[in-house]
Order: C-alpha cells, then structure tokens, then sequence
C-alpha cells in the first residue's frame, strides 16, 4: 500500500509539493493519512470539515481527527459548519468540495488527496445507474481532476481495512454510515451483498467494466470534440452542419451542450430537442423554467428570459460567474506566440466590471481606433437582438473592454513588450 501512494506521487509529480488530504478521520483517510507520514519528501496538511451533523458525536471525530494527525506529525486544519446547513448528501458535499477549494488557496496547495476507494467508485456507478445516467456518468469517481487526486482509487475497502489492522489504526466510525436511509449506505450494506451472491467477484467486475469505459469515452470524447470545433462557435450551434452530423452524434452534442443548464438531461428530453431542430428553421421551445433552446438564422443557442442581473466589480485571478458563465482571469508571463482575445491587458488600479449592456455603451473594436455605439457593432456581427441583453461585458463606465465569445476592445491589446499579462477563459456552466 506504501509503495502504491509512493509510485502514484512519482507519476503524478507531486513529490516535495504541497499535499493536503481531506481527513474525516475514518479508516480510508485514517489509512492514507498514515501511508503518507511514512513517505519521505511529503509533509501533508490534514484538512477537516466537521459537518456538525451529530452533535457532540460530530465534536468527537473532529477532537479524534486532530490527535490522529498531531500523533503522526501531520499539520491539522478544521472548519466547522453553521448548524443551519441543510443536512443532506448533496449540500453536504457542495459544502465540503468549498471547504477543500479555500484551503487550497490558503495553504497554496498543489494537490489535494481524497481517500476514496474501489468500492466508493463501484457504489458511486450503481447510484448513477439506479438513478439514471448517460455513458459519461459511467466513469465515475475520476483518479484526478483539477487539484483532486485519490490514491486508493483502485484499492479495494478490504485491502485498506486490512491495512488498518495491521498497523494498529485507530479511526472514527461514523454511526450514520449505517443508516440505510441514505442512499449510498443502501447499496454498500443491502444492494451489493446481492450482488456479491451471484458475483463474489462483483466489485472488480464493475470496476473492471468502469475502466473500459473510460478508455472508450475518450475515444467519444475526441470524436465529439472535433465535431464541436466545427459546429459551435460562440456558444451557437450552427444548424445546417448540426444536422449534417449522423444521429447519434446530434444526441450526444445536445447532451452535452445542455450540460450545465438543465438538470434532466435524459433520452427523452434530448430526444425533443432534436427533433424540434430537425423540423424547425425558424422558432423556440422550452428546456426549462425562463429557458429556452432558439433557433434563428440558421443559429441555434440558448435563451434566458431571467431578469437582467446588475453588475458587479470584477475580481482579477478568480473565478466570476455571471449569468451562465464563468470568467476565469489568470495573470501570466506573455507567450511569444498568442492569440487575440484569448491574452488581454488589464490595467490594476482600475475598476472592471462584469455586466449585460445598458443605453449608452460604445465599443473599440480590436484593430480599430474609432470608437462605436455597442449596439452598432452588435448589429454589424448580426448578433439577434434577444441575445445581445445575455452577453457577458467587462466594463469601465459605459465602455465595453470585452465582448464574452464574440471580441475584446483595442485599448486591451497587449503589447509584444509587455513581460506580463492576463490570460482570460470564457466557458458556460
């Protein structure tokens, strides 16, 4: 078990970098927390998230947690929720996903560990599965994404239970694990063992079964992206190359260009959107509450009827969602090769803001020096008049200084002097 967190850092280069490992004090992170104190080179950071579910029993496993770090020499670190938090698994983990990102920001981490194991991923699958999903839901839990990395992915609870008796462990044991009323303790204590007597094997079958996926998901995935290039830019599907597509590709851009914007995205729903975009040139239908799917000059993207929300000032080096959009702003060292709209300058003693447009706004576009009426230029990029009201704009004033998806200001261009710049990202949630 050592040597397989030793040869998981080494391919991941993580040796001699900031690790913390999310700590609940139960016997996988008990497990990890331990293997991690014995490797050389690796100091971690124990994070707790005491979710104040269980009273005095929730006070216990966090006093637990900070002795069971203080006894290996690891650095400890905890938070504690408000009791007002809505007690369920899905703000729990929203919650606790919050907890992890801040304290990666506060200790400039350059990962953090999950102790998830083979059987969190097995179970994981069969929720999805019961439930319903399409075939990205059935990858499961990933090995890594983003900061997020989980050693013990492939380890079987078994092997780490294992583990923990035979180095003695002490670890906290979570009574409401063994609540079926929750539906992830279900499948481990009633619905697996059912399967286990027709499979004793079951856990690796399914696992098994999950990686094979994920191989041929990638496949998927390249396919669809190159169709993505071809078809949608600036979040607006071009209708004609849509359905010049074969029909399951058509399902599979719309399930994925809904990601993020309706929660139902079952067959029957995409069914209904393909289908209204096959017959329809012209018109729109709804997906959801103020949302619609609008179809128009040979152009197809989403609709929000929501009211216009005000503007706020933008935050440099962080994440700013507005609408249906996330902003990401990174300053970076200016590549010798870049490309416009994608590297700006931004000027730090000044007050950016995101917002929709308003009466009055004049745009500079991007090789010009003449100053236009914003809503000229949207005019002359043919942009439909309801959606121009939904475009994110960063602003001084009433001066756009970028267009999200469509174009940035002159007065942003970044000078081949410059040694440093701001690198922008502009993607929809």
């Amino acid at each position: 078990m050592i040597n397989l967190v030793k040869n998981f850092i080494k391919e991941n280069n993580l040796e001699n970098k900031t690790i913390l490992l999310g700590f609940s004090g139960g016997v996988d992170s008990a497990t990890l927390l331990d293997i991690l104190s014995k490797i050389e080179n690796i100091k971690p950071v124990a994070i707790h998230l005491n979710h104040n579910w269980r009273g005095e029993d929730s006070k216990k496993d966090e006093e637990l947690a900070r002795r069971l770090a203080k006894e290996k020499n690891v650095e400890f670190y905890c938070e504690t929720l408000s009791k007002n938090a809505k007690k369920t698994e899905t703000v729990a983990r929203e919650l606790r996903y919050k907890f992890f990102e801040n304290c990666a920001e506060k200790f400039m981490a350059d990962a953090i560990f999950l102790a998830h194991n083979k059987n969190d991923n097995v179970e994981t699958l069969i929720y999805r599965l019961i439930k319903g999903t399409g075939p990205s839901g059935l990858n499961s839990i990933p090995k890594r994404r983003n900061l997020f990395y989980r050693p013990l992915i492939n380890t079987e609870r078994c092997e780490i239970e294992k583990y923990a008796s035979e180095n003695n462990l002490e670890f906290a044991v979570d009574k409401s694990n063994f609540d079926t009323k929750y539906k992830r303790n279900l499948i481990r204590k009633k619905i697996l063992p059912l399967m286990q007597e027709i499979n004793p094997e079951v856990i690796n079958s399914i696992s098994n079964f999950i990686d094979l996926n994920t191989k041929s998901q990638k496949i998927i995935d390249d396919v669809i992206l190159n169709v993505q290039k071809k078809i949608i830019q600036n979040a607006k599907i071009n209708r004609e190359k849509f359905l010049a597509q074969n029909v399951e590709i058509q399902y599979e851009i719309i399930n994925r260009y809904l990601k993020g914007i309706i929660k139902n995205r079952d067959f029957k729903t995409i069914d209904k959107v393909v289908r209204f975009i096959k017959n329809k040139s012209v018109g729109k239908i709804s997906i959801g509450l103020n949302l619609f799917l609008k179809i128009y000059n040979n152009e197809i993207y989403i609709l929000n009827t929501k009211q216009k929300p005000d503007f706020f000032q933008i935050n440099l080096q962080e994440k700013n969602k507005f609408l249906n959009y996330e902003i990401n702003l990174e300053e970076v060292e200016l590549p010798k090769v870049f490309e416009k709209n994608c590297f700006i300058k931004l000027d730090k003693s000044k007050k950016y803001v995101i917002r929709t447009r308003k009466e009055g706004d004049i745009f500079t576009p991007f090789g010009s020096n003449s100053p236009q009426k914003l809503k000229t230029y949207f005019i002359k990029k043919k942009i439909p008049s309801e959606l121009r009201d939904k475009i994110p704009l960063i602003a001084i004033k009433n001066e756009i200084m970028y267009i999200a998806g469509v174009s940035m200001s002159e007065k942003l261009k970044v000078d081949t002097n410059d040694k440093k710049c701001y690198k922008i990202t502009v993607k929809e949630f």
